[in-house]
């Protein structure tokens, strides 16, 4: 009774504020308990739903048994609009537009319309395009004659133009333009990023191409007809309605001369070649292999560039090559040549020999395990000409020879003087105002090369060693 009697007066002294204070904290202490306890069921409950989840749900009767298959079509459709949109723009050198379902292609108004169910989403129907499909994006001197296309959603519901033409196969646009013209570019820009947006179809395929020229559909006739079964058709003079399952707006490109194979389903370049030597029906698919028995001598196309970085003692370095052990072949592509008869001209020989530039572009042609030598100019260009020409002959499965030039070897050093900065700092010009423009005018446009044929002798030396293994 003492101790209680003594709690008690002990509680009685504790003052009205002290009193509401502890109570609170009682509250609180007790609420969050129990916020606590509740929170333990409530988090185990989405566990549960996820395991239900996973399991199949009775049919619900009556739920999509009732609706037509145009209904089921539109809500598939209408999920997968969502989740991808119809082109990428995230590339930095091609926006591509795939679309899969009922695409109507109106020439007329250089525009592609994917077709959809009413059931659409507002917001997504809502979103439009406007494409080059020439895989120069942000060039903007390349793409200044390339037309433009819009691309973009219609519902069912709108007034949707009725087709004239209807497809069972897909199509693919793209253009000429660019640098076409000049046989890199024609290569890199066009006619590998065609190959790998196309190749997969197996010529099930059509081409919707603008902007044409008709030289360079001549020139590639035989590449085009290879990889399409289908008549090909001149965008801006195309005056129905064509309609097809699937439309691609633009084609691929990885990097200049290549093909990732990560980003091609496993197609590489060495593929490429491939396709190359059976299009053009050649020969040779592997180069010479040299043995105890030499008599026969491997063949060395020599490229003759008529015009810059051209080599200007061409028969000096012919009687070079010949000593060394080769038959010299000089060629170089005639406006007037079929590009299958020079195929064959390039593809009997066991190499090639050339200043960086265009020509060097056909070793396309060149039978698996060739060897390509590539002489750099003054200019610091080491870097661009490897990945250029070196890194596609490697993986071609060809071998690779790469020469810088000595100083004296170049027609700079007659134009400017031994001493000049042009000459022996090429980052000079390039510090300067415009020196991009000054540098690509000087290295790339100006400059001829007269090769030393005794310092280049190694390289000859080491290319027979190549062809022996």
């Amino acid at each position: 009774m003492g101790s209680q009697a003594k709690f008690l007066r002990g509680f009685s002294r504790v003052e009205p504020q002290t009193l509401s204070f502890v109570i609170f904290t009682g509250c609180f202490l007790i609420s969050m308990a129990l916020l606590v306890v509740s929170a333990g069921y409530f988090v185990s409950f989405p566990s549960l739903s996820s395991w239900l989840s996973t399991r199949e749900a009775p049919p619900v009767p009556g739920a999509k048994e009732n609706l037509s298959p145009h209904q089921l079509d539109a809500i598939s459709q209408n999920v997968d609009v969502q989740q991808k949109p119809l082109c990428d723009t995230s590339d930095r050198r091609a926006d591509i537009c795939d679309m899969e379902g009922d695409v109507r292609v109106n020439a007329n108004s250089s525009s592609i319309i994917y077709v959809t169910s009413s059931v659409r989403n507002t917001a997504v129907r809502q979103e439009s395009w406007r494409i080059k499909p020439f895989p120069r994006k942000g060039d903007l001197a390349a793409l200044s004659r390339v037309t433009e296309m819009s691309v973009g959603y219609l519902s069912t519901d709108e007034d949707v133009l009725k087709c004239d033409v209807k497809s069972s196969v897909p199509a693919i646009i793209f253009a000429n333009g660019g640098y076409v013209g000049n046989f890199f570019h024609e290569v890199t820009d066009l006619i590998i990023p065609v190959y790998i947006t196309s190749h997969k179809f197996n010529g099930e395929v059509q081409f919707l191409i603008s902007d044409i020229l008709p030289w360079w559909i001549t020139k590639y006739e035989l590449l085009l007809k290879k990889l399409s079964n289908y008549e090909i058709i001149d965008f801006n003079k195309d005056t129905v309605v064509r309609c097809y399952p699937r439309v691609i707006v633009g084609v691929t490109f990885h990097r200049d001369m290549s093909i990732d194979p990560a980003r091609s389903g496993g197609v590489t370049m060495f593929d490429f070649g491939k396709f190359i030597r059976k299009t053009y029906s050649l020969e040779r698919e592997t180069a010479i292999k040299l043995g105890p028995n030499e008599d026969k001598k491997p063949r060395l196309l020599i490229v003759a560039r008529n015009r810059t970085r051209r080599f200007t003692n061409v028969d000096e370095i012919a009687r070079a090559v010949e000593w060394q052990g080769f038959e010299p072949v000089i060629a170089e592509f005639k406006k007037n040549q079929s590009l299958a008869e020079f195929a064959q001209i390039v593809n009997s020989c066991d190499g090639i020999l050339g200043v960086h530039g265009a020509g060097l572009t056909n070793l396309i042609f060149l039978p698996t395990n060739a060897v390509v030598i590539q002489v750099v100019p003054l200019g610091g260009l080491e870097s661009y000409c490897y990945s250029d020409y070196g890194v596609p002959t490697l993986e071609m499965k060809m071998r690779y020879l790469q020469y810088s030039i000595g100083i004296m070897e170049s027609s700079l050093v007659d134009r400017y003087g031994i001493t000049n900065p042009v000459v022996l700092n090429p980052k000079v010009v390039l510090a300067q105002k415009d020196g991009w423009r000054n540098w690509t005018s000087i290295y790339f446009f100006n400059q001829d090369v007269k090769l030393d044929v005794s310092r280049f002798s190694s390289f000859l030396i080491h290319t027979r060693d190549l062809l022996h293994q």
